[in-house]
């Protein structure tokens, strides 16, 4: 009896320990199809049409940063973060920086993400209506046919 405890107790321990390891990915993002970015400084609009296809494997858990870094990367787009408890904090994406009371402010239509506070905003774009995430760039939805947006927000 003993020798059947002890291989259902390691049978067990290796369930744990793969369930532990793939936690972290976010089953949510997709890895076809295609996502439009968009970086919104005022009435100046660059657009990025991105192949999700195109990220590399095991980005998916970290949410628009997996994007801004495949662009990062191809030298179409420049970004810089922090990393708080909570994930990245965006400080600059390409012309747009965090300074004076301007701080970078993330929208998408993906409804999961959505600002559900009393605080959300919305803006629109293209004759559609996005509202600000309410969650970090790090834990957000990429979905095929969706469009993010980053912008700033004033607070003075």
């Amino acid at each position: 009896m003993k020798k059947y405890a002890k291989i259902i107790v390691a049978i067990l321990l290796i369930l744990l320990l793969a369930t532990a390891l793939f936690a972290c990915i976010n089953p949510d993002n997709d890895t076809e199809g295609q996502m439009t970015l968009v970086v919104l400084n005022g009435d100046n609009a660059k657009e990025y049409a991105v192949d999700l296809a195109q990220i590399p494997s095991g980005n998916a858990s970290k949410g628009l940063i997996a994007v801004l870094d495949y662009l990062k990367g191809k030298g179409q787009l420049s970004y810089a973060s922090n990393d708080s408890g909570y994930g990245a904090y965006l400080t600059q994406v390409n012309e747009l920086k965090e300074q004076g009371g301007y701080y970078l402010y993330v929208y998408t239509d993906v409804q999961d993400d959505f600002d559900v506070s009393q605080y959300a905003q919305q803006i629109t774009y293209k004759n559609k209506s996005y509202t600000n995430s309410g969650v970090g760039v790090s834990q957000m939805s990429v979905k095929a046919g969706c469009t993010i947006i980053i912008s700033t927000i004033y607070y003075g």
